[in-house]
């Protein structure tokens, strides 16, 4: 689960500058992650294999129509894509809701900063910055990943 943790940290800060998550990135998680699932008999964090295979549906189901739409990146469907293979159902459901809950409070915080601390944002964190569209899924992604990672750590 750490190596899962760790690769969407490097997405997260991808995500934060560059506003994009790169296919390289995505798809080398992905192709590790289906690897480590056929040659392990189960996924990263020990989900069997048809709870990650699960997984990677809902995924795909829950974020395509988002991208359609454009409210998602074609980063933010991999790399959820790659949690649920990683990761299993339940972990690939907590994090879309735990991200989208963060996502919403941070753009709830971000409206009520001052214009010069929001053009400090857009300078250093675009990823962060409502001034320049849409925000950045990348880095909620890893909050919320790292949040169910410290609980399972203290349970």
């Amino acid at each position: 689960m750490l190596i899962l943790l760790l690769w969407t940290a490097l997405c997260a800060l991808q995500d934060l500058r560059a506003r994009h998550i790169g296919n390289g990135l995505a798809y080398a998680f992905l192709a590790f992650a289906l690897g480590w699932l056929v040659l392990n008999g189960e996924s990263l964090s020990g989900a069997r294999p048809l709870d990650a295979l699960v997984a990677l549906v809902l995924a795909l189901a829950l974020t395509i129509p988002g991208h359609i739409k454009g409210v998602l990146g074609g980063g933010d469907v991999k790399l959820l894509a790659a949690i649920g293979l990683g990761a299993g159902t339940l972990v690939m459901l907590l994090v879309v809701v735990g991200a989208a809950l963060l996502l919403a409070l941070w753009a709830l915080i971000a409206r009520a900063l001052p214009a010069s601390l929001n053009r400090a944002i857009a300078t250093h964190t675009p990823g962060l910055s409502h001034l320049e569209g849409r925000l950045a899924y990348g880095p909620f992604v890893f909050l919320a990943l790292s949040a169910l990672y410290a609980f399972a750590r203290l349970s």
